[in-house]
């Protein structure tokens, strides 16, 4: 047989894979070693991405539920004497009464013992319907008010489709001289008016309410108001949720100023370790607040006419503990408002891994000190 018609070795093949070398044990477990460390190192660094993310996220909350609640008590303190420093009312046995559109509470002891050694502050005022004010059109009754409806169509951007909404009284101001009436029921005048006159019927009698040196006339506004308090309010603990504090709107009684039954509150913001009002007065009409702020607010029948500026401060604190990569976060440090409180000699509350966001702002009570004779 020639060569070339030979057929190959059949163990060559063999032969050829059997020299090729291969990894040795050691090689084997060098590389898987390596691939541990690395992936270690990459779940470590993905932890600690998800810790990362996870504190930032509960700051992001607290500071944005803080400032969103800040600035709702802001706004509601900025038009508290749009309708005049003093409103007249009608108590419980009938009789008329005066009350400053703004009371304020100056908080002197702890919240919850000495759990949480909040000291917080109470204000309570008329929170207005602004974007719904209306005009008196005839003279006041004896047991009816008669308004003027928006104009517009219901559909233009801005206009709500009701003057008045339930729990909400009238407050008729010729901004000189004020007064709240609660209504019963509303309805269309009647006649070719129709449309053009809102009926509010009342139990009280209004023209009783009349100043008889600056009485209110037609052309007078009349804005849809409701009387509120914010304030602080304590949350006991619940099953796994521990104990915090509540900034809430709580909508009063119009004559006797207590919370409504059942009560009707809206949590503004969670996780409040406080809630501060001080309050500057600018005599001198230079545009400054009188040797800085105080403590010292509008408790009395009658507003200070220098009363100018509202300082308002919500300590505020993250919902869940913050944690590291050596567990939780421990906060060495009070806040402002702890290091300020006198416990009577009792112990501190235990630090927590809860990291707190004090956010403040300047409030100008513009319409608190414009309206007065």
């Amino acid at each position: 047989m020639r060569r070339h018609q030979r057929r190959p070795d059949p163990l060559a093949l063999a032969r050829k894979r059997r020299s090729a070398r291969g990894l040795t044990l050691v090689e084997l477990l060098l590389s898987a070693a390596l691939g541990i460390l690395m992936l270690g190192a990459a779940v470590v660094v993905l932890l600690a991405a998800g810790r990362m993310r996870r504190n930032q996220q509960l700051l992001s909350d607290a500071n944005e539920e803080a400032r969103t609640a800040l600035r709702q008590v802001s706004r509601a303190l900025a038009s508290a004497g749009a309708g005049g420093s003093v409103y007249s009312f009608t108590d419980t046995d009938g009789t008329r009464r005066q009350r400053p559109a703004l009371l304020f509470t100056n908080g002197t002891t702890a919240l919850n013992g000495a759990s949480m050694p909040q000291t917080p502050d109470s204000v309570t005022l008329l929170r207005y319907g602004a974007d719904r004010r209306t005009v008196l059109v005839a003279p006041i009754g004896t047991d009816q008010v008669s308004v003027a409806p928006d104009g517009r169509l219901p559909a233009t951007p801005g206009v709500h489709p009701e003057i008045f909404l339930p729990g909400e009284s009238a407050l008729i101001t010729n901004f000189q001289r004020s007064m709240l009436v609660p209504f019963r029921t509303k309805s269309l005048g009647m006649g070719s008016a129709a449309r053009n006159v809102v009926q509010l019927s009342t139990d009280i009698n209004p023209a009783a309410l009349q100043d008889a040196l600056i009485p209110i006339e037609p052309g007078a506004t009349v804005f849809p108001v409701q009387v509120v308090r914010f304030r602080v309010m304590h949350v006991p603990a619940q099953g796994r949720e521990p104990e915090r504090a509540d900034l809430v709107m709580e909508t009063l009684n119009w004559q006797t100023l207590d919370p409504l039954n059942p009560p009707q509150r809206r949590v503004l913001a969670k996780d409040i370790e406080d809630f501060q009002v001080q309050w500057g007065y600018d005599r001198n009409d230079d545009g400054v607040a009188d040797e800085g702020y105080t403590d010292q607010g509008p408790t009395t029948a009658m507003m200070d006419p220098g009363l100018t500026f509202a300082r308002l401060t919500i300590s505020a604190r993250t919902s869940n503990t913050l944690v590291t990569n050596e567990g939780e976060y421990i906060v060495n440090e009070e806040t402002p408002f702890e290091r300020g409180i006198d416990l009577g000699g009792g112990p501190r509350p235990p630090v927590s891994g809860h990291r707190r966001r004090v956010l403040s702002t300047v409030v100008l009570l513009k319409n608190v000190a414009a309206p007065r004779i």
